[in-house]
């Protein structure tokens, strides 16, 4: 894989609370009712409010649409084809380099209306590495590793389009790249490739 900068999956492990399963030797997304905050208004728990919030309905349909046949040349240096998938919070998308072994996973939070308030109060408390990242095209983002940063092979992004609608982006350098980038700051790159596709999707 060529990447502009690499890519691969963390999982959208954390979002509801825990990483209770594996796949791969990565976290897994778990959905668990009991991880539901009670009676919060978003945004809370430290979460920024989403300015010029985009409407629910740019997250409709395939995550694998996030990103076209050109964008994934870019990052991946070559023609993947996205896997897409019913999640526990919503569709994902894969894309896996199986020559390098690194893999990307775009999440569509769908089924949980919290925004990234719900990363800030029960994902960040259980990351080594939680960083605010500078607004993503004006809206507020953070990546996060169960490992220690500031430089991991593995990470995730979480983008706010409004305060109760977020995507994630997870990011896993594979064998091949392991130790020649910072997973987080690519990440964050593919994100802005997401956003614009959304903005574009919300006649923006």
């Amino acid at each position: 894989m060529k990447f502009r900068m690499p890519i691969v999956l963390l999982s959208s492990a954390a979002l509801l609370a825990a990483c209770s399963g594996t796949t791969g030797g990565h976290p897994t997304p778990v959905a668990s009712s009991s991880s539901l905050p009670g009676g919060e208004v978003p945004p809370y728990g430290g979460a920024p409010k989403v300015e010029n919030p985009l409407p629910d309905s740019v997250l409709s349909g395939s995550a694998c649409d996030a990103l076209d046949a050109q964008q994934i040349r870019v990052n991946f240096g070559a023609d993947l084809v996205g896997k897409p998938e019913d999640g526990p919070l919503g569709p994902k998308c894969t894309w896996s380099d199986h020559q390098g072994g690194s893999m990307l996973t775009i999440f569509y939070t769908t089924k949980q209306r919290e925004g990234l308030s719900i990363i800030y109060k029960q994902v960040k408390p259980q990351m080594k590495r939680f960083e605010v990242l500078p607004p993503i095209q004006g809206y507020p983002a953070v990546a996060y590793d169960p490992k220690p940063g500031p430089r991991t092979d593995g990470c995730q992004v979480a983008v706010g389009l409004s305060d109760t609608l977020e995507f994630e982006v997870g990011l896993d350098l594979g064998d091949s790249n392991s130790g020649k980038a910072d997973a987080c700051g690519l990440a964050a790159e593919v994100t802005g490739d997401v956003v614009t596709t959304l903005k574009k999707k919300a006649g923006r």
